[in-house]
């Protein structure tokens, strides 16, 4: 029987399992998509680039123009926010497809391990599936690394230029898919040195090079990280780094992200063996129709992974070496399944020969990748979020389902570990639904309310300054409406014009007078924004002096929360009524745009 076939067909339960994991992953997509609301700062900041009347001006962003490109064809039909998302979703169920399509087209397996730790995680659910283009380039750079991969098994030049164009889309959607296309580009070769390919090492560094070319025009972005948002670059925060990390790979359960290294170093330390002892371990690694495992050894190895990590997790910091224990057994399992001579005597030459070029090629990507990885952000000095590690995790699960060996005992502790991931996250996902059950903002409920209610004498206070995107979008009142502080553009995120506000002394007070105005004048003021009830008689906090801060540098945080509470305090000080309208209690709404709606009516001196 081929050995394709004794994969599809000998193991129904893992088939059968990894259907229905896939089936939950489909409908987790689709819930978030139902309960996802109105689009937030960024992602309305991205439809708004979409629309720009040039494509230079699309790049005024962190991102390449691939997605502004994708958003502008996307919307030619119509632009609601539910057509919108249909996008995202479109996107986010395309990662658990290319999963398939890895495990498929490298050892004709289904993909557990990359479904347990990728694809029911809800922060790739949740962000990738956003109208951002860290969805996107998760997909294009796994798509790429499965490229590379099948170049390396059948160099041609129709793979050639398959490869080439994904390394070209994804650096065009992130410009950290950068590193990572170099990191696949430095796996490859070490594959190729191994097999001694030249021919093959060739066209990786073709597509490599093709993709360097095609980011050529965005140099000055390179060189100067856009100016404009010089305010955002306040350094790497050690803590922050690693709650951000915690957040995207401890999923469901912070224990988790220990998986991921786990599975990495099961990749990378075969292929690094493989590559300077193949002649003396080729055969035992070879796998084969004829290697398969005895069934009760087989599932030996998966309760014992099982159990090791359910012991582990309940106390991580004194049991790490259940995970040492975990790697003799298997060894041991795997070294007493055949005779080493026995399986040297039935594996081709051939075969022997590209023994740990996949596992090679997987985890020297993935070691490169992380690293890489690491010195971008160093690099970039921004201030990490959890949606930031999508495309490492997308690219380490795409290694995973190259890299791993399709059976054995190795694999058995693998679908071990991916069951015991598997059960705590639908157990997390389905017994609150706060993973998926997600609103990226409750402004598209807040501006309907106020649109009824605020009349064309009122004012509209917005605060922080960067909720006026995505306030201009969903609020269509009369009443006229500026930040806090004021902007002559809320289209985009304009920390440039933020800057030269923080260089300024007194920038709210023509807010205030403004806002002054119109309560002497019997109407109202409308504050939007997340705020608190002014202490009465409190002083109004000083001016800040021009940046940068001492423990804050560029950040515009600070004046931000100064110009807030300056015009707070002024209004409670004079008011006859400071009064919270409407927030949302019972939503699980992103913090950093789930806002109050506060009325303030009447004026004394």
């Amino acid at each position: 029987m081929p050995a394709s076939s004794v994969n599809k067909f000998s193991r129904p339960l893992e088939w059968l399992a990894a259907a229905l994991v896939s089936g939950i992953v489909v409908w987790l997509h689709v819930y978030f998509w139902q309960h996802a609301g109105g689009l937030w700062r960024d992602e309305v900041n991205l439809v708004n680039l979409a629309h720009s009347s040039s494509l230079a001006a699309m790049t005024h962003d962190s991102f390449p123009i691939l997605m502004p490109l994708l958003v502008k064809l996307w919307t030619a039909p119509g632009g609601t926010d539910a057509w919108l998302r249909l996008l995202g979703l479109l996107i986010g169920l395309g990662l658990p497809a290319a999963l398939w399509l890895a495990a498929w087209r490298f050892h004709r397996a289904p993909p557990l391990p990359g479904l347990a730790l990728l694809a029911l995680n809800g922060t790739v659910i949740v962000f990738g599936d956003s109208l951002r283009a860290h969805g996107l380039g998760s997909l294009l750079i796994l798509l790429a690394a499965v490229t590379a991969g099948g170049l390396l098994e059948k160099p041609s030049w129709r793979r050639t230029a398959g490869w080439a164009a994904l390394a070209i889309l994804s650096v065009q959607t992130l410009f950290q898919n950068a590193v990572f296309v170099a990191a696949i580009c430095a796996g490859a070769w070490v594959v190729c040195a191994r097999q001694k390919n030249s021919h093959a090492a060739l066209q990786i560094f073709l597509g490599g090079l093709a993709a360097a070319v095609s980011l050529l025009p965005y140099w000055s972005n390179f060189t100067a990280l856009n100016a404009g948002a010089g305010s955002l670059r306040i350094g790497i925060d050690p803590g922050r780094l690693m709650a951000t990390f915690d957040t995207a790979f401890g999923f469901p359960i912070e224990q988790c992200r220990w998986l991921w290294l786990i599975f990495a170093l099961a990749l990378f330390l075969p292929g690094v063996a493989a590559f300077f002892f193949r002649r003396k371990i080729a055969g035992a690694l070879v796998p084969g129709e004829n290697f398969l495992p005895a069934r009760w050894t087989t599932l030996l190895a998966a309760l014992i992974a099982a159990t090791g990590f359910i012991w582990f997790a309940a106390a991580p910091a004194h049991r790490g070496w259940i995970f040492l224990l975990l790697a003799v057994a298997v060894a041991w399992l795997e070294g007493s399944r055949r005779p080493l001579a026995e399986l040297k005597t039935a594996a081709p030459a051939a075969a022997r020969d590209r023994t740990g070029d996949l596992p090679l090629f997987a985890g020297t990507t993935l070691f490169l990748a992380a690293t890489g990885f690491a010195a971008f952000l160093s690099y970039a000095a921004l201030p990490t979020e959890q949606w930031y590690f999508i495309p490492l995790m997308a690219l380490a699960a795409g290694c995973f389902e190259i890299g791993l060996p399709p059976r054995g005992h190795l694999r058995a502790a693998v679908w071990g570990f991916s069951g015991v991931t598997v059960a705590l996250a639908c157990v997390v996902i389905f017994s609150e639904h706060k993973a998926i059950n997600w609103r990226f903002t409750n402004l598209d409920l807040l501006c309907p309310r106020l649109t009824a209610a605020a009349g064309p004498d009122d004012l509209v206070i917005v605060s922080p300054w960067y909720c006026g995107i995505s306030f201009q979008r969903y609020f269509h009142g009369t009443a006229p409406w500026q930040t806090a502080p004021p902007l002559p553009d809320h289209s985009f995120a304009r920390y440039d014009l933020v800057h030269e506000e923080m260089r300024q002394p007194h920038v709210v007070q023509p807010l205030i007078a403004q806002a002054e105005a119109a309560l002497r004048a019997g109407h109202s003021v409308w504050l939007v924004g997340m705020m608190s009830l002014p202490t009465p008689g409190a002083p109004p906090p000083p001016d800040l002096p021009p940046p940068p801060l001492l423990h804050s540098g560029w950040s515009d945080r600070p004046y931000t929360e100064v110009w807030v509470s300056q015009i707070n305090q002024a209004l409670g000080d004079h008011c006859r009524e400071f009064k919270l309208v409407y927030e949302t209690t019972a939503e699980n709404v992103n913090f950093m745009e789930n806002v109050q709606l506060y009325r303030v009516v009447g004026w004394h001196d």
